[in-house]
């Protein structure tokens, strides 16, 4: 499904339906990873981070918006590919000035350019025990990206109409030495959005698709 950016825009702000939910997040939900009961979940005091999908249009008028390889580093999300965002700092005051702030801050556009539009469900990662919100925004120009290096290896642009034709692909990857095969986005190269990513933007697919 094709949009217009302003059109897309004005269907996301005057949508009233339910969000698709955990429900469309869990078609991408690695094999390993168990449904969690969010209410028990926020009770444990997790930490908080919220990301962005921020979508713009570019020279030739097709709606795109960024993801990250994230930099290789001693930790679970190391070389992963990721939505832009980041922890919550208590000067934030709300989750989605963090959405914003850390989107600036990881591939150098400017806040005031941001506007944003709605939150999607929120979604518990395990492995670094964060309660992560995401949120949609809209960028007003094409953005001129610049990588905050300390976390940011590359920014990959992703075409929305090319996203959502594509069907979620399937890839192997190794645990303690066992092969599982995970779901996600193939983005060429050997390269795939999966876990927290790819659920957050299953859930955001199936919206779209909703408009």
């Amino acid at each position: 499904m094709d949009f217009y950016l302003d059109e897309l825009k004005y269907r996301l702000q005057n949508f009233e339906g339910e969000l698709p939910g955990q429900k469309a997040q869990m078609k991408l939900s690695p094999p390993y990873r168990h449904r969690f009961d969010m209410e028990e979940i926020k009770k444990t005091n997790p930490k908080v981070a919220a990301v962005m999908i921020m979508l713009y249009e570019n020279d030739e008028g097709d709606i795109e918006f960024p993801v990250t390889l994230r930099q290789t580093y001693q930790g679970v999300h190391s070389n992963q590919i990721s939505l832009p965002g980041g922890s919550f700092e208590p000067e934030d005051i709300e989750l989605s000035r963090t959405a914003v702030r850390e989107t600036c801050e990881e591939i150098g556009v400017f806040d005031e350019d941001i506007e944003v539009i709605r939150q999607l469900t929120e979604l518990y990662i395990p492995p670094s025990n964060f309660l992560v919100y995401p949120f949609i925004g809209f960028y007003d120009q094409q953005p001129d990206f610049i990588a905050q290096t300390h976390e940011v290896a590359e920014i990959l642009p992703i075409d929305l109409g090319a996203f959502l034709r594509a069907e979620p692909a399937s890839f192997e990857r190794t645990f303690s030495d066992l092969k599982v095969e995970i779901p996600g986005y193939d983005l060429g190269g050997n390269e795939y959005i999966w876990g927290a990513t790819a659920m957050i933007l299953s859930e955001f697919a199936e919206l779209v698709e909703m408009l």
